[in-house]
């Protein structure tokens, strides 16, 4: 019971932390300001993971992945931005059922045609999993 209560805290503060900076981009939107983050060729604007949408926006586009594991492990990735997150961490926040590495590795494979498909193919490299037993979005 403790742990499945310390897994939805997490769930939870991952959702406010996403919903936070969904907010902030709309504010610096709205108020056409920016935000100290110096958008080079180099680097990659930070993507906005939309929890009500089930939808991940980023450079201008969006692409809905609904409420599967194809959004909850961007949602997870992106919550650990520019950092590696082991397999079984994945497992833990993402996975109810079969948990195996070539499960993992199909849901990677189609999150990244995913977000090619929605215009994304530089976020879709982005996912990194050339460190053994860890995936990492990779931003910078």
């Amino acid at each position: 019971m403790i742990q499945e209560s310390l897994q939805q805290l997490s769930h939870t503060h991952s959702l406010a932390v996403s919903q936070i900076e969904a907010t902030i981009a709309m504010l610096a939107a709205i108020l056409e300001l920016e935000l100290g983050i110096q958008e080079t060729k180099a680097t990659s604007p930070v993507p906005i993971v939309n929890a009500s949408k089930f939808a991940v926006s980023w450079a201008g586009r969006e692409c809905c992945l609904g409420n599967t594991r194809l959004f909850w492990l961007f949602q997870r990735l992106a919550t650990s931005a520019n950092q590696y997150v082991s397999h079984e961490d994945l497992f833990e926040s993402v996975w109810a059922g079969e948990k195996s590495q070539s499960a993992l590795r199909g849901v990677v494979k189609r999150l990244r045609d995913q977000l090619s498909a929605a215009g994304m193919a530089d976020l879709a490299k982005a996912i990194d999993g050339t460190v053994s037993g860890h995936y990492g979005l990779i931003l910078v």
